[in-house]
């Protein structure tokens, strides 16, 4: 350990702990389609009925990644000069 990072250090019974502050935003992209579906995003719509299959559940159904919303999320990161790793597993 340097001195430079001490300030984060925390000593107690015999045990050194680092100080990590994590934050977890949620944020909405503003995009056509659902981040795991092609359905509709219309504010205002009726109940139910921007619902795909995928939506729904069906059995053998899976999910597909919106691109655009992906995208919007790294231009985000990249203005917040965060990490971004290149794979990332659901």
């Amino acid at each position: 350990m340097t001195k430079e990072n001490s300030e984060y250090l925390i000593e107690r019974r015999n045990n050194v702990y680092e100080v990590v502050i994590g934050l977890e935003v949620h944020a909405q992209v503003i995009s056509d389609s659902k981040l795991f579906s092609s359905s509709s995003t219309t504010f205002g719509a009726e109940p139910n009925s921007q619902v795909s299959l995928v939506d729904a559940a069906f059995p053998g159904m899976l999910p597909v990644i919106n691109e655009y919303c992906v995208k919007q999320a790294i231009k985000t990161g990249i203005g917040l000069r965060a990490q971004i790793n290149k794979r990332s597993v659901f």
